[in-house]
């Protein structure tokens, strides 16, 4: 009986040991696709290789050469030797976080960003679409759950946008308040709450 409950708890005690294992592999992966390969970055230029971040972390992006089209495969990129220029970023469920957001510096077309069910975007890794400030109209934040009121004003230096939407961000306290203090650098920026 001893050594019956002795197994279960060594076998819990591994499965436990297991799952951290994983949860740990997983981590450096998701940081290893975020983090800015200086080398690459000579190669392909800024474009392509935010194209590459966004894709590899299970986004998508069009380009101002198809602004239609949002490509979701990474296999389907143009070769490296095709400039290409974004004009989406849509990081719906991916993995980016705030190390990856300095893909965006050099970027100049990206007038579009949907950053929704991001779940490893730190509340300080909006600061990186600074870099894209004077070229970004349409912005969405939502349900990405740890973004809070701190982490949103940083919008307030986003002066370009046009539309902003942000939803079911569960982190955040006071939205009403956030938008009262970011809405002032924002004049000519549509501001919405809900999804319609």
């Amino acid at each position: 009986m001893i050594s019956l409950k002795v197994t279960n708890l060594l076998q819990s005690v591994l499965k436990q040991h297991n799952s951290l294992k994983s949860r740990d592999l997983w981590a450096y992966v998701a940081i290893a696709f975020n983090k800015v390969d200086q080398e690459r970055l000579k190669l392909v230029g800024p474009d392509r290789m935010c194209a590459e971040w966004v894709l590899k972390n299970g986004g998508a992006v069009s380009f101002v050469q198809a602004p239609g089209r949002l490509l979701q495969d990474y296999n389907l990129l143009p070769p490296p030797s095709t400039r290409v220029q974004i004009k989406e970023i849509d990081a719906t469920d991916s993995s980016i976080m705030k190390l990856g957001m300095e893909h965006l510096k050099s970027c100049q077309h990206i007038d579009r960003v949907i950053l929704n069910r991001c779940k490893h975007l730190e509340s300080d890794g909006l600061s990186g679409l600074t870099h894209i400030k004077n070229t970004l109209k349409h912005l969405q934040i939502s349900s990405c759950y740890n973004i809070d009121d701190q982490g949103l004003m940083v919008l307030k230096e986003l002066t370009q946008l046009k539309n902003l939407l942000m939803f079911d961000l569960p982190a955040v306290k006071d939205l009403d308040k956030v938008i009262n203090e970011i809405k002032p650098n924002l004049k000519d920026c549509t501001i919405k709450t809900k999804e319609e």
